[in-house]
């Protein structure tokens, strides 16, 4: 895409939706925080295998290093919830992710998220730099953490 400046929609571009089930809620009837960190897994999945070009999981190379969630709104069964992600920091070895999880129907944020992920050689065990391609695709949609009430990203390797 070149110096084309990215528009704030496009660098929220990679959504899924998820609908609530029984066997997401925990006793009092709203969502368990588990099952927002398995939408989160989802959602970053299928982000890297987009960009990376990766068609099998089992060819993830990357560890989970750090999560978070912070939860605004009770989601209950059959909710309709539309999950975002875009980067918001990309360094030589790790980069960082953003969620959003809204109201399908009227766009109401229920919970925002965070991750930090570090490219990972499995056959050596250790860390290995981002590919240019990678940093690339993840620089290009970089979201501000403030905008989305999170402090900057900590700013690793």
């Amino acid at each position: 895409m070149g110096t084309q400046e990215v528009t704030a929609r496009e660098r929220w571009s990679f959504h899924e939706p998820f609908e609530v089930t029984f066997r997401d809620l925990d006793l009092a009837g709203h969502v368990n925080n588990s099952v927002v960190f398995t939408w989160m897994e989802t959602l970053r999945l299928h982000h890297y295998m987009h960009l990376s070009g990766l068609k099998d999981p089992m060819e993830i190379d990357f560890i989970l290093a750090e999560a978070g969630a912070r939860y605004f709104v009770p989601v209950r069964y059959a909710h309709r919830v539309l999950g975002e992600v875009a980067p918001s920091h990309v360094g030589r070895t790790s980069w960082e992710l953003l969620y959003r999880f809204s109201d399908e129907a009227t766009g109401t944020v229920l919970m925002r998220a965070r991750s930090v992920q570090v490219a990972y050689d499995y056959k050596r065990l250790e860390k290995k730099p981002l590919s240019d391609g990678l940093r690339a695709s993840f620089t290009r949609t970089l979201v501000d953490p403030a905008s989305e009430g999170w402090p900057a990203a900590a700013r690793s390797t």
